[in-house]
């Protein structure tokens, strides 16, 4: 068991004390993680260099923190072994989590800052009103029928949200059933679900690169081989695809071909018809999730990815659109995929929150309505973000979303996850590209969401450009762990 430089570096910004010799500081960092229980026993720890560079301290200051650690028995130096948390004299003989360590994957670590910081890490898109308007609408008689006519231990989801979505699918040109549709808490929650049905320890899988970090984890935890295919302006590259399947066939391709996270491009037409060509020629599953399809800017035509010779597994979400609180996903497939699916699905749960699927009927009634403000919306998010990313960060770029809640942003020099670090020092927190990738590949390009309010994008945005200023002008060196900058 190990923990990367990086989440140690980040876990480290709202940890140990605030004041004394920067070495010390450190090492009292390390030993709270440790009591905190988020370094267990046998944990190691990284190399001296790696832990400065993504601190951002120098390497006399590991080194002293290190060996600080080692004389008070809080880690354990051998040759050949690196440096390793050490085991406690007293106590249970066994930890009550052994997964445990700071961050579940590359990104976590950002996400719990310290308290005055500005979260730029998470997406999320601000819920609409008419939530709140069509839950309020749901009275003591529709509740009296729900309660009546439904059990709520079915994991299939409830009958008139099956139906509802399946409409919707055949309007778009894709005739479905409601045995074709499997309703979810999310599209994580389907994530999680088709990996478990259609994959086994082992399997080989494709993703995007970037990709997006839910699926990342999945794939992770399921114990895949998991190859990442390039992806630029149009989407994945096939090119590269085909590269990648003839090295070694993939049980699974797995993308977002209407708006990717987290770069926001769309898959162009001519790459959705080669990407079904190469999956039938491979014997690939290809599962497309959709979840941010109601998000897009453009008015391009695109018909939605469908076969008839591809086992094709399509994910969707109503979180995006609607609000993340809803907690409705779920997987469109052939009735026999979705039979069994479903059934694994009642192992983890007995079914998803019958009220918000119920509010989730009464929504779809407004579906049109409802992409047109999150696109309104998102467009207006997006020139203020864009405007002050130009006027305050004018070395910066981006690639032009066509959709979505974020830019893919590259920074002129330097490692994405050293920077993103660094931003910790000024009190936003940012996500880099490691985030996004399934070898945490070093990389300039961070992700940096804009649909935010402007009471925090505008602040967020300016404590990037100062965090930037001092990254350039100073990279890594002895900064105080504790100096957030308000």
């Amino acid at each position: 068991m190990r923990i990367g430089a990086e989440e140690l570096a980040v876990a480290l910004l709202g940890a140990g004390a605030a004041t004394g010799p920067l070495y010390l500081r450190l090492a009292s960092g390390i030993v709270d993680l440790v009591g905190r229980g988020e370094l267990l026993p046998g944990c190691r720890l990284p190399s001296e260099r790696l832990l400065a560079e993504q601190a951002l301290v120098s390497r006399t200051t590991v080194v002293a923190a290190y060996r600080h650690l080692q004389d008070a028995g809080v880690v354990e130096r051998r040759e050949g072994s690196g440096t390793r948390i050490a085991a406690p004299e007293v106590g249970p003989g066994r930890e009550t989590v052994t997964a445990s360590r700071p961050g579940a994957g590359r990104a976590a670590a950002y996400l719990f800052g310290p308290p005055s910081t500005i979260d730029l890490a998470t997406a999320a898109l601000p819920g609409l009103p008419m939530v709140a308007e069509e839950a309020a609408r749901t009275d003591q008689d529709e509740y009296r029928m729900l309660i009546a006519e439904n059990h709520a231990y079915d994991p299939r989801g409830l009958l008139a949200l099956r139906r509802r979505l399946a409409e919707l699918y055949s309007s778009r040109g894709m005739p479905t059933d409601e045995h074709q549709i499997l309703i979810t808490a999310g599209a994580q929650q389907a994530i999680e679900v088709v990996t478990s049905g259609c994959v086994q320890p082992g399997d080989p899988v494709i993703l995007e690169q970037p990709a997006y970090r839910g699926a990342l984890e999945a794939f992770a935890r399921a114990g895949c081989k998991v190859d990442a295919v390039r992806c630029d302006a149009d989407g994945m590259v096939m090119a590269d695809l085909d590269a990648a399947l003839r090295n070694r066939p993939a049980r699974m391709i797995y993308l977002q071909s209407e708006v990717q996270n987290p770069t926001g491009v769309r898959l162009s037409p001519g790459r959705r018809a080669r990407l079904l060509q190469l999956a039938a020629q491979h014997g690939s599953i290809v599962v497309d999730d959709t979840s941010l399809a109601e998000t897009t800017f453009v008015s391009d035509g695109l018909p939605a990815l469908s076969s008839d010779r591809v086992p094709l597994i399509s994910i969707g979400s109503l979180n995006k659109l609607f609000w993340s609180g809803l907690r409705i996903g779920w997987i469109r497939a052939s009735a026999d995929v979705i039979s069994q699916l479903a059934r694994l699905k009642g192992l983890a749960d007995f079914g998803t929150s019958v009220i918000s699927q119920q509010v989730a009927v009464r929504l779809l009634d407004r579906i049109d309505q409802a992409r047109v403000e999150r696109q309104q919306g998102l467009r207006e998010s997006l020139e203020i973000a864009t405007g002050l990313l130009g006027r305050l960060l004018p070395g910066w770029s981006w690639w032009e979303p066509k959709g979505g809640p974020s830019l893919w942003v590259e920074i002129p020099r330097g490692d994405s996850s050293q920077f993103a670090s660094a931003a910790m020092r000024f009190g936003v927190a940012v996500l880099p590209a490691a985030a996004f990738s399934a070898r945490g590949l070093v990389s300039r390009h961070l992700r940096l969401p804009f649909a935010l309010p402007e009471g925090r994008l505008i602040p967020g945005i300016e404590r990037l450009a100062r965090a930037w200023t001092d990254y350039e002008e100073h990279g890594p060196v002895d900064l105080p762990l504790h100096s957030i900058s308000t």
